[in-house]
């Protein structure tokens, strides 16, 4: 049940967000549905991933000697091990890479003839 709460969730807030979009710039829909949805898949897929990028650049600041005055003088003498990257897809990100798939096909059908001629 808490699976199919978080998918309508989902889809209301592609919907508005992609709403909101089409209206800021005056512009139909379907011409947003697909950036919307990609957009909202990587947000997804970046919120529900550990490791990677910005995880080293967590540790590195870490286990550097802080000498800024914005910042506490710290040293770390352990050495944190490097994070594996891990994803953990939720029914969201699925939910939201479906949308995409769809809003993607739906694109190239409503302008077939813009790819064609």
């Amino acid at each position: 049940m808490k699976k199919y709460f978080y998918a309508i969730i989902t889809l209301g807030a592609i919907i508005f967000i992609n709403w909101s979009v089409s209206a800021l710039f005056s512009s139909h829909f379907i011409e947003w549905s697909f950036l919307v949805g990609l957009a909202t898949t990587i947000v997804i897929a970046f919120f529900n991933s550990s490791g990677g990028y910005m995880s080293d650049l967590t540790d590195a600041r870490l286990q550097s000697t802080n000498n800024d005055e914005q910042w506490a003088v710290t040293e770390v003498r352990t050495k944190i091990d490097r994070q594996k990257r891990n994803f953990h897809p939720t029914t969201s990100f699925y939910f939201a890479l479906s949308y995409t798939v769809i809003a993607g096909i739906s694109t190239l059908v409503y302008y077939k003839d813009f790819f064609i001629n």
